[in-house]
Formats: structure tokens, C-alpha cells, sequence
């Protein structure tokens, strides 16, 4: 959803409707109504914090009603404030994911067996492993998610675990893979093949591991303007297993759609980093999964005998038991990596470590400045992308040189202002014709989905030039490239600078976040540390250490019920 103000038409239409509805109380509600579509546009499930009059109101009109009953708004037993059917999505989702990691599955093969197998995948067992671990629960559940970092294995942790499920089923089975967006499906899909085509095992078990990532968009079907995606609880996708990457970026209603398509058999694993920025649209779904880890007693008990250290709770009551593994070590981001230093401090709140790493010289990967250079001194962190571009450069070579550097920012009209000064500049430069909105080697991001050319809301393209004609170069996901003329395009944005939402998925070269002249609400810890961990090699803050502090300390969360139906209370 996007944001919407106080003056947008949606919630003059509600309150319309409200007010033919119930003509008594209808008129009153309109407040609340505005308040909790602001706040659905916010990124919350729902509206916490009610008043007495609220209640009061809410009590008296017909309209709104308890969990279960049939009415437009829905206020639980926390107090919370929903829209039906986003009661309804959070229900279905908790509901599903309950009777997934409730349904243990019989070990196809014995201990010993097992064993093998996984040594066989991951190494001789040592130091406590939770790469390992995440594999041999994943042959006893149907319910999985692995959160970590950059770095941490997510990729290698699930092709080699998709490898172990393959490997010891009786029958051959059906797996898929998916992704929020067509750009992380398609870093799915290269990350996947590399690992799979490294794999020690027979062709029979490596012929049934994905291959191709798509979005869940596609995945479901989920077209917009209909009313639900084809594959649904009555037709079921026809899966044995379903893996989803960059979840913290699937909002509630994608994720409850999802679920809702498995069929009754099937295993989910979720993987993502808890710690990321949360979905654009209304939900912290992944971030709710992962607000606390729990285990069965022999689960525990198992794992202390091996020598790791139980995070979370025993309880074996719990409806998530055995169902979160958190992968911590880094193997992009060592111990002494300024970026990796930088991200841990960030994520902990610790503020002096922060300003202790900004204010020291010896972190070679991590730089300050006090502001973005002009267009000129911007347009020079590109160079090697246009003399790559000037040099007739392979697809992959001008990716790679593009990938080498970007520009972050926190708020769109900061990465509006960025991408003129740059196409500015290459006016000057003689780059760019003037009025014209298109030249070689302007970078463009799509911004929605076009299933008929088959390019989706974050994929990036380069403009080349083709004898007298543009073309705009996409990855495949098949690791070749496809053409696609302009005026074939979707909905796109230039892209020398993005928001950090739209970076998630994605790694660079080097990264600079350009922060606003004073704290924001839009500059939180989330949004501050996925900024950092796109970086590769360097990452560099331009803008005041007391903003970046400030942002560091500004955490608030998404209002949802998601974690209390998941988890309890506390």
C-alpha cells in the first residue's frame, strides 16, 4: 500500500461506507478509520494504543466486532484494531504455520545413516554447527526458518539441507524456489546453482533441486486486479517443498497467500535476515517468526551434549519449537571487517561502538563523510562502469562494473535529487542529450511488475547502444541476457541512487548511505544496518554522526498480533 494521507480518497470512501452502514455511529469513526489506514500505510498490521473513547465507540457500533464475527473491523483480545481482513490473514497465518511445525516428520533413514549423509554434505561434525543442525531438523519438520546475516550460509545451509531431504526420500521430489521480487529471485537462482553444482552427490539427488527461482507473485499467480492468485487452499501448488529467500521482505498478506497454497504434505522454509528493514507493505512477518527461539527438551538436550550454547527457551508447548535457527558467524564479515564491526554495533543499539568506529582512522573498509560530493565528484565513482560502457564491454563485465558502487539513501526525494545531479552532469559532459530521457549507459530500476514481458518490480537494467538503436540489458535467470527496447518497458526509475527498501536483495562494491540533514522517521536501526550490509568492501556514511546515531537508536515496531499468536504473551 502506498502512504496515504490524511486527504487521500480511500478514507474518504470508508467513511462514506461506514456511514451508510451504520448513519448512527458511522460519521464518528471516521478519525479512527483515518488513523488506522495511516497506519497500515506505516507498515502495521493494526492499531494498538486505543483510548477509552475508542472502545467506547468501537463497543457501540455495529460495525466493528470480536474475532470470528462477521464484521468490517475487528478489535481482539489485546485491544488491537483491525481491518477484517487483515485479522483474517494474520489468523490463517498462524494458524497455517502452527500446524506445519506441529507435524513432526519420521526420520527416513536411521541415525547413522543420517549421519553420513550430512558429513558427507557439510563436513565432519566439530564446533557446534547450525548449518548442520538447520539440515537435520529440516528431515523432522515441515516448518523451517533460517535467519543470519550476509555471509552467514543461508544459500549453502538450504541447497545442501534440499540435498539431504532429496537424497533420503523414497520417491523423487518436487521442490521450488522463490523470492519477493525478480531480483532476488534471480541472486537466488545464481547463488543456488554455484552451490548445487558443488554438491558431492549422485545426479539423481542434484537433478531434483531447484534450478530457478520466480517471484511468489508468479509462484501463486497472484495477478493484480483479480480477486485471489490461481494456486490457493482448493488448488493447491504442486509441491513436496517450498524454500522462500529475502522473507523479511514478504509483508502478511503475500506470506498468508503463500501458506495458504501448499498443499497438505508439504515442507516450508523461510530464509532471511530477522534484523533487516521489514516489508514495504503492512507486516513483520519474518521478524514476528524470529522474535524468540524455542526447543523441545530432547532437542535441547541434544544440543547441549554437542556443546552448543541453547539460545531461547525450552518449551515444549511452544508452536514454533525447533522451528528458528539463527546463523551468527559471518564469512563475509570477519571479526576484525570494519563493516562487520559497524553492522553488529548497529544492530546491538551499542551507540559509543558506533561512534567509536566512526571517530577511529584504522578501519580501512569504513569511511565518513560530512556530505555527497556534487554531481562531478559522484559521477566519478562510476568511472569504471562507463569505461566499460565506452570499451563495448560484455553483459557481464558492465554488470559487474555497475554492481561495484551505489548510492543510499533513506527517503525517495533524496534519491530523486541524487539521480538528477548526476544526469546533470552528464548533460555537461556531452552524455546526455539534453530533454532526452534516454542515452547509453543510463541505469534503470523497474518498479512494477510486467508479467507479459516478464521484468518485475526491482529488476535493473543498463542501456547500450546498439547500432542506431537503444537497448536495455536484463540479467536472465539462466545467467544469459535479454533486450528490451525502451519503449517496452515498465514502470522504471533511473538508478545511480535507490532507497535502501529497494536495495534489499542486492550487494555492492562499495555503498554510501547519504543520511538527511536531521532524524527521520524513516531512518531507523533496521533501515541504518541493511544499508551497511549491502557493502562487500566498503561502506561509506555521508552525513552527521548524530543523525546516524539517531537512527541507530530509533527501533519502533510494526504493530501486529503475528508474534502473541505465534509465540504468547511475553
Amino acid at each position: 500500500m502506498n502512504a496515504i494521507t490524511t486527504e487521500s480518497f480511500l478514507p474518504a470512501q470508508l467513511a462514506g461506507l461506514f456511514a451508510r452502514l451504520d448513519p448512527q455511529h458511522g460519521p464518528a469513526l471516521q478519525p479512527l478509520l483515518q488513523r488506522l489506514v495511516n497506519a497500515q500505510a506505516a507498515g502495521h498490521v493494526c492499531l494498538a494504543g486505543l483510548s477509552g473513547d475508542d472502545f467506547a465507540l468501537l463497543r457501540q457500533t455495529p460495525l466493528a466486532g470480536k474475532p470470528g464475527e462477521y464484521t468490517p473491523l475487528i478489535v481482539d483480545a489485546g485491544g488491537r484494531l483491525y481491518f477484517a481482513r487483515q485479522w483474517r490473514d494474520e489468523e490463517q497465518l498462524a494458524a497455517a504455520l502452527a500446524t506445519l511445525a506441529r507435524d513432526p516428520q519420521p526420520l527416513p533413514a536411521s541415525a547413522a545413516q543420517i549421519d553420513a549423509l550430512l558429513t558427507s554434505l557439510f563436513g565432519p561434525p566439530g564446533a557446534p554447527d547450525w548449518q548442520r543442525l538447520a539440515a537435520r531438523l529440516a528431515l523432522q519438520r515441515r516448518f523451517l526458518t533460517i535467519s543470519g546475516g550476509p555471509g552467514t550460509g543461508k544459500t549453502t545451509t538450504v541447497v545442501r539441507l534440499l540435498a539431504a531431504l532429496a537424497a533420503l526420500s523414497p520417491r523423487p521430489l518436487v521442490m521450488a524456489m522463490a523470492a519477493p521480487t525478480g531480483k532476488a529471485a534471480a541472486r537466488l537462482t545464481e547463488s543456488v546453482r554455484a552451490a548445487r553444482d558443488a554438491l558431492p552427490v549422485a545426479d539423481a539427488v542434484r537433478a531434483q533441486l531447484p534450478d530457478k527461482a520466480q517471484t511468489l507473485h508468479r509462484l501463486i499467480g497472484l495477478v493484480p486486479g483479480t480477486a485471489r492468485p490461481r494456486q490457493h487452499a482448493a488448488n493447491p501448488l504442486p509441491l513436496d517443498v517450498l524454500v522462500v529467500d529475502e522473507a523479511s521482505m514478504v509483508d502478511l498478506s503475500l506470506m498468508a497467500q503463500t501458506v495458504a497454497a501448499l498443499p497438505a504434505h508439504a515442507r516450508l522454509i523461510l530464509l532471511g535476515d530477522k534484523d533487516q528493514l521489514a516489508s514495504v507493505d503492512a507486516g513483520a512477518v519474518l521478524g514476528d517468526i524470529c522474535s524468540r527461539q524455542a526447543w523441545r527438551s530432547d532437542t535441547a538436550a541434544a544440543l547441549a551434549a554437542q556443546g552448543f550454547a541453547v539460545p531461547g527457551v525450552v518449551d515444549d508447548a511452544a508452536l514454533l519449537a525447533d522451528s528458528v535457527v539463527v546463523l551468527s558467524k559471518s564469512h563475509r564479515f570477519g571479526e576484525h571487517s570494519g563493516i562487520g564491526q559497524l553492522a553488529r554495533a548497529v544492530n546491538a543499539a551499542d551507540v559509543p561502538a558506533v561512534r567509536a568506529l566512526l571517530a577511529g582512522d584504522s578501519l580501512p573498509d569504513v569511511q565518513q563523510l560530512g556530505a555527497l560530493p556534487d554531481g562531478c565528484g559522484l559521477l566519478a565513482q562510476r568511472a569504471a562502469y562507463w569505461q566499460a560502457l565506452d570499451a563495448g564491454a560484455a553483459p557481464a563485465a558492465l554488470f559487474a562494473a555497475f554492481g561495484e558502487f551505489m548510492l543510499l539513501a533513506a527517503e525517495r526525494h533524496t534519491v530523486a535529487s541524487i539521480n538528477s545531479a548526476i544526469e546533470t552532469e552528464l548533460e555537461r559532459q556531452g552524455r546526455k542529450p539534453a530533454g532526452s530521457d534516454w542515452y547509453p549507459g543510463r541505469p534503470v530500476m523497474v518498479t512494477r511488475n510486467d508479467y507479459s514481458i516478464g521484468l518485475f518490480n526491482g529488476d535493473i537494467g543498463l542501456t547500450v547502444q546498439q547500432g542506431e538503436r537503444l537497448r536495455v540489458l536484463f540479467p536472465t535467470p539462466d545467467g544469459d541476457w535479454r533486450e528490451v527496447a525502451p519503449a517496452r518497458l515498465p514502470e522504471h526509475d533511473t538508478v545511480y541512487a535507490m532507497t535502501v527498501h529497494k536495495s534489499q536483495g542486492s550487494e555492492f562494491g562499495s555503498v554510501w548511505l547519504a543520511l538527511p540533514a536531521a532524524p527521520s522517521a524513516t531512518l531507523t536501526r533496521a533501515l541504518v544496518y541493511t544499508a551497511i550490509t549491502r557493502a562487500r568492501r566498503q561502506f561509506v556514511l555521508a552525513g552527521s554522526t548524530a543523525v546516524l546515531l539517531a537512527g541507530v537508536e530509533f527501533a519502533p515496531p510494526r504493530q501486529t498480533g503475528l508474534a502473541e499468536r505465534l509465540w504468547g504473551r511475553g
